[in-house]
Formats: C-alpha cells, sequence, structure tokens
C-alpha cells in the first residue's frame, strides 16, 4: 500500500501525529510505504519523522516539492488559510516511481482511526481519483468554470489513479488551468482537481474523510449553510458521524481552531492529542489561535447568537457574499500582476 502525504516545515508536527495515527491502526497491513512532498522541512525535523518511521518498522520516502510558479510560468496566489505545500499533490504521479499505478493521499490535517484496507480496496479503474463530497453550494463549480450542477469535491483524502493520470497527461492539464486562471484558484490545489478532472471522480463515502461540519451541525443545518443540494443523504451522513475511518480537521466558521492549537472544542481532538504524544513533538506547546481579528469576532458572533442565525448567517455569505469576494480578489490578483510584468519589462 503506497501513502502519499506533503507538509512544510510549520505542518512538519502535524503531519507527524497523522502519520502515527496511520500506523498505529494499520499494523496489519505487511506492506506499508509512505511518501512525503516536502517544501522545506528542516534537516532536524526530517531526522525526528525517519526516526518516528523507522521505530514502527515503516519506510518513509521524502520527496521535494517542485516549485509551482516556475511550472506553471504564472506566480499563484495562495490564500492565507492555505499554504504552498498542499499543492505538493498534483505532482503525485511524476514524483512517485512509475511503476506505482495507485496511491492514497491523505492530508496531514487528518487523523486515522481503523485500517484503511477497505478505502484502498476501491476500484477506481474507471476514474482517475476517489474523492469525497466536500458540501459546497455551485458556486465554486461556477467559478472554475464549470456547469453549475454537479459536486465539489475535497482534495483532502484521495484515492489516486496514477496510471490514469499519467495516460491523460494530467500534470500538464493542471498547469494549463491554472495558467488559464492567471495563477488566481479560490482553493489552489482542490479547485485544479475538480476542474480537471470534471466527470472523472467518484464519490467515496464520507466516513473516509469526515469533516468538521458534521461534527457541528446537523444534517439540514449545514445543507441549508452552504446552500447544497446533492450532498449524501442522512443516513450516509450519519453513518460518518457514528464511525468514521478518517477525521480530517478542516477548519470550520463554527469550530474553527483546530486540535494542535489552544482552545479546539472539536469532538475528536482528544484522540487527536492522545496520537501527538507519540511523535517527536509531544512536549510542544499548542499553537496560538493566530486567525485574522475579524475571523475571530465571527466566530464569537455564531456562538452568541442562536445557532439558526448563525446558519443563516453563513448561507448568506456562502451563496452571495463570498462568490463576490473571490471574484474581486481575482480581478483585482490579476491586475497586479499584469501592472508587475509590465513593469518588469519597461
Amino acid at each position: 500500500m503506497i501513502v502519499v502525504y506533503n507538509a512544510d516545515e510549520r505542518f512538519a508536527e502535524v503531519f507527524a501525529t497523522s502519520l502515527v495515527s496511520l500506523y498505529e491502526n494499520n499494523r496489519d497491513i505487511d506492506e506499508l510505504k509512505v511518501y512525503l512532498i516536502e517544501d522545506h522541512i528542516s534537516a532536524e525535523s526530517k531526522t525526528k519523522l525517519l526516526h518516528l518511521a523507522e521505530g514502527y518498522g515503516r519506510e518513509l520516502v521524502m520527496l521535494v516539492m517542485p516549485d509551482l510558479n516556475e511550472l506553471a510560468g504564472v506566480n499563484v496566489e495562495i490564500p492565507q488559510y492555505n499554504r504552498m505545500a498542499t499543492c505538493g499533490r498534483l505532482f503525485i504521479a511524476s514524483l512517485l516511481p512509475q511503476k506505482v499505478e495507485k496511491a492514497i493521499y491523505l492530508d496531514c490535517d487528518t487523523i486515522i482511526l481503523k485500517s484503511i484496507k477497505e478505502l484502498w480496496d476501491i476500484d477506481i479503474s474507471d476514474y482517475a481519483v476517489g474523492m469525497a463530497d466536500c458540501c459546497q453550494n455551485s458556486n465554486l463549480r461556477t467559478q472554475l468554470g464549470l456547469e453549475k450542477d454537479g459536486t465539489y469535491y475535497n482534495s483532502g483524502v484521495m484515492l489516486v489513479n496514477l496510471k490514469r493520470w499519467r495516460q491523460m497527461e494530467a500534470e500538464r492539464k493542471f498547469l494549463a488551468f491554472i495558467q488559464s486562471q492567471g495563477g488566481y484558484i479560490p482553493f489552489p490545489d482542490e479547485g485544479v482537481l475538480n476542474a480537471v478532472f470534471n466527470g472523472q471522480i467518484l464519490r467515496i463515502p464520507l466516513r473516509f474523510n469526515a469533516l468538521t461540519m458534521i461534527y457541528a451541525f446537523t444534517y439540514k443545518q449545514f445543507c441549508y449553510a452552504k446552500g447544497v443540494k446533492n450532498f449524501y443523504t442522512a443516513e450516509e451522513v450519519e453513518a460518518a458521524r457514528r464511525d468514521p475511518v478518517l477525521i480530517h480537521f478542516v477548519s470550520n466558521f463554527y469550530l474553527p481552531v483546530r486540535p494542535w492549537m489552544q482552545g479546539c472544542e472539536h469532538p475528536y481532538a482528544d484522540r487527536y492529542l492522545e496520537y501527538r504524544k507519540l511523535t517527536p513533538w509531544n512536549s510542544q506547546k499548542l499553537w496560538e489561535d493566530t486567525r485574522p481579528m475579524l475571523n475571530k469576532v465571527y466566530t464569537i458572533f455564531c456562538h452568541a447568537v442562536p445557532k439558526a442565525v448563525a446558519v443563516w448567517t453563513a448561507h448568506v455569505l456562502s451563496l452571495y457574499v463570498l462568490p463576490l469576494k473571490h471574484r474581486y480578489k481575482k480581478m483585482a490578483y490579476i491586475r497586479n500582476m499584469s501592472k508587475k510584468g509590465s513593469s518588469i519589462h519597461s
């Protein structure tokens, strides 16, 4: 079994926690090889990670993150809530050995609670990738130039058909799409994957990517908050909530603080900290909440008002305000890049 992550120095300890959870709950898998696409991780952190893997009798292979800006020929805008390292997943097909035809990709902000053999055994021979529905409304798809009706997928957990990626020259198409957008994509790697693989994505069960929102709200509440109509059924969501295989600590406006930060209220935060204690970073202090003040005020507001009001506010922001924000930021970003290009050539 092949598992791939990406991380930079700041998230090395977060990756270590996910790695421990993977090793602890997949002892039944004889051959488990992990590749880490690393973006300037320090020599000290690399040594810690390699020793951690050796302690479990597992092989951890470090791969260097390519320069996305250089390959795309444009400066790629990375929002403040994201990191350039997250784009490493776009290069899995070329970074991994050609003989590897299938892999599981995991974000480092996940913990694995059970064996992932069931995920590995899903047949994706007719698809480019398997991903979970992200519970986003059609605005994200239309911003990517896709038809309104359809699903927007979360790239935090992927079952990757590397053979198909290579056959269709996926990486060339990724870079071409980034260029066509002038380097600005609301969710850089995720948006690219949704656009390029439109119609070639297998929807996997949500229990393999249990997102924070299913623990923050009822089924009706988060569907309304996001303005979605074609999500998993209530029964499928309840199955994921009750019996998850992977927990994905993606930030949510109601539960924005993640378990490596002070003050996390996620129901699986304690489980995360149990795995963190088994890493070389176990004595490090939890991070402070460094979110912008406006984000913090919004969270305080959502907890101060009745939950129905918080959900309605999120609905309005998701359907009307955020799409306008992304359109404006894209126009401003491309205009700014054009000015810089003109000044360089003048």
